[in-house]
C-alpha cells in the first residue's frame, strides 16, 4: 500500500507488456541493459515452457538450469532445486513460476515456497 517501506522510499516501479512472452522479453532487454553484469544469467526450471531459453538467450542473457520436476514421483524435486540454486552467484536471477508451473502444473508448498525465500534473503546477505 501506500505506507509501504519500498514505496515511501520510492524502490517501486512497474511496467505494462503484452503477454507473459512479451513481459520476459521487455524483463530480460532490462536486465541485460541496465542492471549489473551478475545479473546476466538467469537460472529456469528444467523443465520451462519451451519459449523461455530463447526469450533470454535472445535478450543477451546467459541461461542455466535448476532442477524442478521428479518424474519418478510426477512431484517437485524440491531437494534439487534448492541444491542448484544454492549454487547461483549473489546477483544472477531467478525466473520462478508462482503458481501453476508450466508445463508441470506441480507447484511448491507454502512451506516449500518460505524456503526458497529464505535462500534468495541468503544470497542477498
Amino acid at each position: 500500500g501506500d505506507n509501504a517501506k519500498a514505496v515511501a522510499e520510492e524502490r517501486v516501479a512497474s511496467v505494462q507488456a503484452l503477454s507473459g512472452t512479451g513481459a520476459l522479453r521487455v524483463c530480460g532487454e532490462f536486465i541485460k541493459n541496465h542492471l549489473q553484469p551478475a545479473s546476466h544469467t538467469i537460472w529456469i526450471s528444467d523443465p520451462t515452457w519451451g519459449n523461455h531459453p530463447t526469450i533470454f538467450k535472445k535478450s543477451g542473457m546467459a541461461v542455466k538450469n535448476y532442477r524442478y520436476y521428479d518424474a519418478a514421483s510426477k512431484g517437485l524435486d524440491f531437494k534439487g532445486m534448492i541444491e542448484d540454486l544454492k549454487t547461483a552467484q549473489p546477483g544472477e536471477c531467478v525466473l520462478l513460476h508462482s503458481c501453476a508451473h508450466n508445463p508441470t502444473g506441480v507447484d511448491p508448498t507454502e512451506e516449500q515456497w518460505k524456503q526458497i525465500l529464505d535462500l534468495g534473503g541468503e544470497k542477498l546477505a
